[in-house]
């Protein structure tokens, strides 16, 4: 049984769900887990890089995302030297809605992890000569305002880690010609997701021809991958906005957010919510809003 290694043992900050730690590696690494996702960058050295029984070389430029429950580790590594970034894998701090609508993230960041342990994924983003000095920088950012923190220091970690994943994006969005299809399709439709769930007239025919695929081939690409129906997949979406509305808007309807999330029928919402969070729209709402005011004492 492998071992599940901890974000709070990498830490600095406790009241931050990230790590950046600089990796040195002179002997092999066994086979492991984590609770959190993970970014690495090969600075140097080399070495193989088993992910699910699957063997991948690396040197010099290699980005790797891992997600937590992903069992991975190093061998016949020879002075490798790596930098992780660690962020929490349900919310990374980092995250913004727009980022989800760049097809090279949900390449990256959402679809090439889950591959990588079902199949020999040939695909990966090495970091050329002109590529290394723009991402080498921010890294050395990262690095400086997560071990100085300073005031604010926070923010300036979350818009650097924003600009280092949207560069790396681009970078893998570049080489498209050399992903598999499958990646491709997979993620124009999760884009199409981001940008079209509120949308009530959105469902597995529309995302499989934004994808440029089948109906049939967009529900094989989603079990295999994701292990989910393009339709549960959207249900989710939808449900995970609806819990920022209630915990945001305390003015609107339920029947006005269940229109915002996509959904015609507010309680057919209601009850897709009940059955997700097993709390109605209301509850939620009640436990999650903010108590910005408060009544004086009479």
């Amino acid at each position: 049984m492998s071992i599940t290694y901890q974000l709070k043992a990498h830490q600095k900050h406790t009241h931050l769900k990230f790590a950046y730690v600089d990796g040195h590696h002179h002997c092999d690494f066994a086979a492991h887990k984590h609770d959190f996702s993970e970014l690495f960058l090969v600075v140097s050295g080399s070495g193989k890089h088993t992910v699910s029984g699957y063997e991948y070389p690396l040197r010099k430029g290699d980005v790797f995302i891992i997600n937590g429950d992903i069992e991975h580790g190093f061998r016949d590594v020879n002075k490798l030297k790596i930098i992780n970034l660690m962020f929490d894998s349900q919310t990374p701090f980092f995250e913004i809605p727009s980022m989800r609508q760049l097809s090279g993230y949900q390449a990256m960041f959402k679809v090439e992890p889950i591959a990588r342990q079902t199949t020999e994924y040939k695909a990966k983003l090495t970091l050329d000569r002109k590529q290394q000095p723009e991402i080498e920088h921010l890294l050395a950012a990262l690095k400086s305002e997560y071990q100085k923190a300073q005031p604010g220091f926070e923010v300036m970690l979350t818009s650097l880690m924003q600009q280092l994943v949207i560069a790396l994006a681009r970078m893998y969005q570049d080489q498209s010609e050399d992903l598999p299809q499958t990646t491709l399709a997979l993620s124009r439709a999760l884009v199409f997701i981001e940008q079209h769930f509120n949308d009530v007239e959105v469902n597995s025919d529309t995302i499989a021809k934004a994808a440029f695929i089948s109906k049939r081939q967009l529900e094989r690409l989603f079990r295999q991958f994701l292990n989910t129906s393009p339709n549960q997949y959207l249900r989710d979406v939808q449900l995970n906005y609806a819990t920022k509305l209630l915990s945001e808007e305390n003015e609107r309807s339920v029947q006005h957010i269940a229109e915002q999330c996509g959904f015609a029928d507010s309680n057919y919402f209601s009850k897709c919510f009940k059955q997700k969070f097993q709390q109605s729209p209301r509850s939620y709402r009640k436990k999650n809003r903010p108590d910005c005011y408060s009544r004086p004492k009479r």
